[in-house]
């Protein structure tokens, strides 16, 4: 523990002398730091699946939390929040925004405000009493992508049935070997196979998408689906789809090692976990 804090310590003077002088978000972070920018941090490692208190203080288990990522990221284990976390991360500048409660103001208004919900609010900050909220008051607005995870998910079904080859989150990519985010699941299924659109749609995007190969994405009315590296698309844009209607072929056109479904589910332009 002591060990760990100095070494923070030092790399803190011999690589940031002037304290705190970028924006937040640029910090390296370590035990004993407070700050939106910690919390920026332990937002985006909430949002990736790890338990963790976003509280703005960086203490043993937030260096717990950055530590469990450092091993399975190999890289350094020290629980410290550097250049090499923030890349296998992504950088989470201050993506929280910090609003000082007003006088009269509620959570069902901050909720529409900031295009969020009221449960998510109360749970990310904390509030024992949603209710009841105090002049002065400081409450962490979430990131959008925690936004989106409070909100009713659509009832869909699924495009394909096969094996789950690769998972929503953090992954190497079979191909590149370069660590990325993978906005969606792959879904392991025979060359040719019927891809059916996931809800009653409607066509927005039918063609070839680069990496992601001929794709389509379908508009829901406040949610989108995709379905990428088919080998033949069935629909145009503006065509109106019914659940389960067969909407492509499935293949490995795009990037892709052998032919699966990419299949990703976005709320204005952020993905969300298919499986939860």
């Amino acid at each position: 523990m002591r060990r760990s804090v100095g070494i923070c310590f030092l790399v803190l003077l011999l690589l940031f002398a002037p304290v705190f002088g970028g924006a937040a978000g640029d910090r390296v972070l370590c035990v004993g730091m407070r700050g939106a920018d910690v919390a920026a941090l332990q937002g985006l490692l909430v949002e990736l699946g790890h338990e963790l208190a976003v509280d703005g203080i960086y203490g043993e288990q937030t260096e717990g939390v950055v530590k469990r990522v450092q091993r399975l990221a190999g890289i350094k284990e020290d629980g410290i929040a550097g250049p090499d976390t923030r890349r296998v991360l992504g950088d989470p500048k201050s993506s929280i925004i910090p609003y000082t409660v007003q006088s009269g103001d509620n959570l069902s208004q901050l909720a529409r405000r900031y295009n969020t919900t009221v449960s998510v609010l109360a749970s990310y900050n904390r509030l024992s009493n949603p209710d009841r909220l105090l002049a002065g008051q400081v409450i962490l607005i979430p990131p959008a992508s925690l936004a989106v995870l409070g909100r009713p998910r659509p009832k869909l079904i699924w495009p394909v049935r096969g094996p789950i080859t690769s998972g929503y989150g953090q992954r190497v990519h079979p191909i590149t070997k370069a660590r990325h985010f993978h906005g969606g699941i792959d879904i392991a299924v025979p060359q040719g196979t019927p891809v059916k659109a996931a809800a009653n749609g409607r066509v927005i995007k039918a063609q070839a998408m680069g990496n992601y190969g001929l794709g389509i994405v379908l508009d829901h009315n406040g949610y989108t689906t995709w379905y990428g590296h088919n080998s033949k698309l069935l629909v145009r844009p503006g065509e109106k789809v019914r659940q389960g209607q067969t909407i492509a072929q499935s293949g490995r056109s795009g990037l892709a090692t052998g032919p699966h479904l990419d299949f990703r589910i976005k709320i204005g332009d952020q993905t969300i976990d298919p499986l939860k």
